[in-house]
């Protein structure tokens, strides 16, 4: 085989490669929240564009007839994504054959729908094979394909020189093998990235289920012992009031601390709605106020009008974990302010507080399942729900402090395209 052979052989196995598992792995781990369909389709697309390419540069040996390892493309698919998108990469390749011309569209569709049939045949048993048998398996597909390509080429008396014959064998089975143990090395590595975030999981889930009950269990003691009081007849209007101020409050805590807990167990939304970032902020702002006029707190803001992607929902829970954090960080006549800043198609909430501040230390613990810098007051399962919460939007969290100075909290979120934001209805 001269060298102008082998080049655009080499050139059909780097295109399998980058088409067949780079791209395909770089979109998952970019992509993490994508819906599986979504994923396939990006597969099947990839898949075909590597088809294509591979039409693009083949060994033209005869007129009309050319050698390249597109047939490797219908074996994998085939085998890993199934028979309607193995057929659409098919049809897809065929058509494009068509555009190009020549004597050997119609043998090379015929040697297609054979490889489709065969793949067909032996794709629910590949399945439940190990990766040895998958590699035998596979590389026989690649060996009988390219025998058939062969004869069928032979039967219109094309005839190719023993070397080229060799050779061409060599690339089909041994690309095919190579592109098949990387995947499943993928596969696997997947599968057991999988587990261990899972694993992880439900350590802390159940580290938190564990204590969860004493978390409760200490405002449910508090209310308990209050309404008691409260069910004294000489009781005066007074104490009355405060006891009962003091049993909304910690009935709110029990809430808070359930909510969080909920949030961080239940699945991650399958969609998100295009918001407005002003009428959020805006509205945690109206919540808090309450708190902060308690604690003697000055709140300001300045804030743009941003559309990102998001649970409206969630995002509130971000917005006031961490402003409550802020106030109870202060010890009075402190200052809240929230703005908001938009660089490079990404949006910036600043959120600073004047309060006391963290270490190095702490800052670096943020977010840890039961720390806290309350003390005995805190459970630590506010912010690491945050944090949660900002990664499940695609967003960017970080925290900056310096002790007896203030925090300041940088959520970064991804910019909706003008084009992506509702009309407002006006009634």
């Amino acid at each position: 085989m001269h060298v102008n052979e082998i080049e655009p052989l080499l050139l059909n196995v780097l295109f399998l490669l980058c088409f067949l598992l780079f791209v395909p792995f770089f979109v998952e781990r970019l992509s993490n929240e994508l819906a599986p369909v979504k994923k396939r389709r990006i597969f099947l697309f990839s898949a075909c564009v590597g088809g294509i390419s591979c039409l693009l540069f083949p060994i033209n040996i005869y007129e009309g007839f050319q050698f390249d390892l597109r047939w490797i493309i219908l074996i994998f698919v085939g085998l890993y994504s199934g028979t309607l998108g193995n057929i659409l990469i098919f049809v897809a390749m065929t058509m494009y054959h068509f555009f190009l011309g020549g004597d050997g569209f119609y043998t090379a569709m015929f040697i297609g729908m054979t490889i489709l049939i065969s793949v067909y045949l032996v794709r629910h048993t590949y399945q439940v094979l190990s990766m040895k048998k998958k590699l035998l398996l596979s590389g026989s597909l690649s060996l009988f394909s390219s025998i058939f390509v062969l004869f069928i080429l032979s039967v219109y008396q094309v005839t190719v020189s023993s070397p080229f014959v060799i050779n061409y064998l060599s690339f089909m089975i041994c690309t095919t093998l190579l592109v098949v143990y990387l995947y499943e090395l993928i596969l696997e590595k997947t599968i057991i990235d999988n587990k261990l975030v899972k694993a992880e999981k439900m350590e802390i889930v159940s580290y938190l289920a564990s204590s969860i009950s004493h978390e409760v269990r200490n405002p449910l003691a508090v209310v308990r012992g209050f309404l008691q009081m409260m069910d004294q007849v000489d009781l005066s209007s007074d104490k009355r009031k405060e006891y009962l101020k003091i049993s909304i409050a910690e009935v709110d805590r029990a809430n808070d601390i359930i909510r969080n807990y909920l949030t961080f167990a239940k699945p991650i939304p399958e969609s998100f709605d295009v918001m407005n970032i002003k009428d959020e902020l805006l509205r945690a702002i109206n919540i808090i106020m309450p708190l902060a006029n308690m604690n003697s707190i000055e709140v300001e803001h300045k804030i743009g009008t941003f559309f990102i992607k998001g649970d409206p929902q969630l995002l509130q829970q971000i917005l006031l974990n961490i402003t409550k954090n802020c106030i109870e960080a202060m010890e009075g006549n402190g200052k809240l302010i929230i703005q908001t800043t938009e660089e490079s198609g990404r949006l910036t909430i600043e959120i600073t507080d004047n309060g006391q501040g963290m270490t190095e230390e702490q800052l670096s613990r943020l977010g840890e399942p039961y720390f806290t810098t309350k003390g005995g007051e805190g459970t630590g399962l506010g912010m690491m729900v945050t944090f949660r919460i900002v990664e499940i939007m695609k967003g960017k969290l970080t925290v900056t402090s310096k002790v007896n100075e203030g925090t300041t909290f940088y959520i970064s979120f991804p910019l909706v395209n003008s084009i992506e934001v509702p009309f407002e209805k006006i009634s």
